[in-house]
């Protein structure tokens, strides 16, 4: 459980249906929609997991878990693109 900013118990499935609710608000959501109940993808996934490349932790990895989902493709290009440490 979290709380809220009036220190309100919510549980994480409440999380994910306002960010869920608030991406489709925004529009920010990508196909496929509507994005309740799976992982979203969303605009600019691809240049999130640009960012990746400038974690000290992602460039001294040796191993990265990289879910199958669409918002992550670009993260699993990099994890097989990037030289492994050591």
């Amino acid at each position: 459980m979290f709380c809220d900013t009036q220190n309100r118990s919510i549980s994480k499935q409440e999380i994910r249906e306002k960010i869920w609710d608030y991406m489709e608000a925004q529009n920010i959501a990508d196909f496929p929609r509507p994005v309740h109940h799976r992982i979203p993808n969303f605009k600019g996934s691809s240049h999130a997991a640009e960012k990746l490349l400038h974690l000290q932790e992602f460039k001294m990895s040796r191993t990265v878990k990289v879910n199958p989902d669409a918002p992550q493709k670009n993260a699993r290009f990099l994890a097989l693109d990037v030289t492994p440490a050591g």
